[in-house]
């Protein structure tokens, strides 16, 4: 556990941008079906890349909060003096987002039949939200009409996986349509779900922030429990690192489905949806966590109306200990539970300008109970010439508004890789940046031929030179034309 989580916290504090919705519209990305089945027809005869140059991505909001909390970590700092000093923060942006995606191994091959893609990739995910009145009313002194004996819940969903899948994807009708679909397998590694719920009841002068409700985890540690807290986790003996790489206890399915349509020769529309019906069933390292917290908090006077309202001159030092609101009662073990993947559905509309230019538009869903959150990208795509295409525009992801994506992608003859960001700021004005994060990827394109001749030119439109053989003999090098 402590070895992932320095892994995945190195390659998230390096990471300046994110890229999940810049590439959409550049569909021959060997990574685009991601994003959309249907856009594996773009795809390359033979494509082949092995991790770790295969594909990486890495998102999440909040950069700032996240960069501190994670080095204070690391630095050796308690989980509660974090939480104190960093919940009014998680606060102000309402949502907790980060994804972490990285492909071992891809696959790619077209035929007249269709075209097929075998992937696996290791996915880690951790989704929360932290907004309303009871919030507002831990955090913020002004803060004067939180409603009591009214819950607030506060869901957190986290799992890391591996996923292999099975893309197929084929022209209906010719230059018109393209549908698609992926059939996926998980396993399960560590799973955290959170309904928990938050409370401010009152009784004469005395008013109390509680907490309650359940966190299921699956995770290969023995957690350890003082005055009611989780003070570490023990490895257990028979814990092997190969072991929990390959753990196939916990099972799971999934698909994907898209379409392409092509209204004219300028205009197409497409959409998806990725990790439909998604579930894996957890049967390995139970645990549940019931929560029993509560923190008295004196200075507050309820009107007649069921109003709480602060006195003046109360402020938030007034509310110590916040982290006994997250006070255990008990650890149980259980037999089995089952968590739901997020599905992100995609919608997105390109209009081609020209031969180089392309402007598009897609719209991003992503639905799960309680944390559901919507995206938005405006781009450009530019194909400055036959190795090299650029993509910008304008991204609004999740609660950030601030987003500029920026995409490359150069290809060669045997291959291609990809660099990109949905938040370029975030590399030159990380202080105004709340999104960050970054992917890339190579491939290579497998039993491709050299083209015999030279690159084409514009005034012989029916004429093609051959290159020329070189080839040595007694340390000279010569130059033959057989057909000339």
């Amino acid at each position: 556990m402590v070895i992932l989580l320095a892994l995945l916290s190195v390659t998230i504090l390096s990471g300046k941008a994110q890229s999940n919705l810049v590439f959409y519209h550049i569909h021959d990305q060997f990574n685009s079906s991601d994003y959309n089945p249907a856009f594996l027809t773009s795809q390359h005869n033979f494509t082949f890349s092995i991790f770790p140059l295969s594909g990486m991505n890495v998102g999440y909001n909040n950069q700032i909060v996240v960069n501190r909390m994670l080095k204070n970590i690391l630095l050796g700092d308690t989980i509660e003096n974090v939480l104190n000093d960093k919940l009014d923060k998680f606060v102000e942006g309402g949502s907790f987002y980060q994804r972490f995606e990285s492909s071992l191994l891809h696959l790619g091959y077209n035929s007249e039949f269709g075209s097929f893609n075998f992937r696996i990739k290791e996915v880690e995910q951790i989704m929360s939200v932290v907004e309303g009145s009871f919030y507002e009313f831990i955090r913020n002194p002004e803060f004067l009409t939180p409603v009591i004996n009214q819950p607030h819940s506060f869901p957190a969903n986290a799992a890391y996986y591996r996923e292999y899948s099975l893309g197929y994807a084929k022209e209906i009708i010719r230059n018109k349509l393209t549908v698609g679909f992926r059939a996926k397998l998980y396993f399960g590694k560590i799973s955290a779900i959170a309904d928990v719920q938050g409370e401010l009841v009152n009784d004469g002068d005395l008013s109390t922030l509680i907490t309650s409700g359940s966190m299921y985890l699956s995770a290969p540690v023995k957690l350890v429990q003082e005055d009611g807290f989780i003070t570490g986790a023990i490895q257990p003996e028979n814990f092997s690192p190969v072991n929990f790489m390959l753990n196939s206890k916990n099972v799971g399915t999934g698909i994907d489905l898209g379409f392409n349509y092509k209204i004219n020769h300028r205009l197409a529309v497409s959409a998806s949806a990725v990790d439909l019906f998604g579930k894996i069933s957890w049967k390995n390292n139970l645990n549940t966590l019931t929560y029993n917290g509560s923190v008295d908090v004196s200075g507050y006077v309820t009107s007649p109306d069921g109003i709480v309202t602060k006195n003046p001159g109360i402020s938030s030092d007034d509310i110590e200990n916040i982290s006994d609101l997250f006070k255990i009662d008990h650890i149980d073990t259980i037999s089995s539970y089952i968590s739901s993947l997020p599905t992100t559905f995609y919608a997105g509309l390109k209009y081609q300008l020209n031969p180089k230019l392309a402007i598009g538009v897609v719209d991003r869903y992503i639905s799960i109970k309680g944390m559901n959150h919507n995206s938005f990208s405006l781009t450009a795509g530019y194909i400055v010439n036959k190795k090299l295409s650029i993509s910008s525009g304008y991204s609004i992801i999740g609660n950030s508004y601030f987003n500029v994506p920026f995409g490359i992608l150069y290809k060669w003859d045997l291959g291609q890789c990809y660099v990109g960001t949905d938040n370029f700021f975030s590399l030159l004005l990380p202080s105004i940046s709340d999104f960050s994060g970054i992917t890339f990827g190579t491939c290579f394109y497998l039993f491709s031929r050299k083209s015999k001749y030279k690159k084409q030119l514009e005034y012989l439109p029916f004429f093609k030179e051959k290159k020329p053989r070189s080839a040595t003999k007694k340390g000279l090098i010569f130059n033959s034309y057989p057909d000339s």
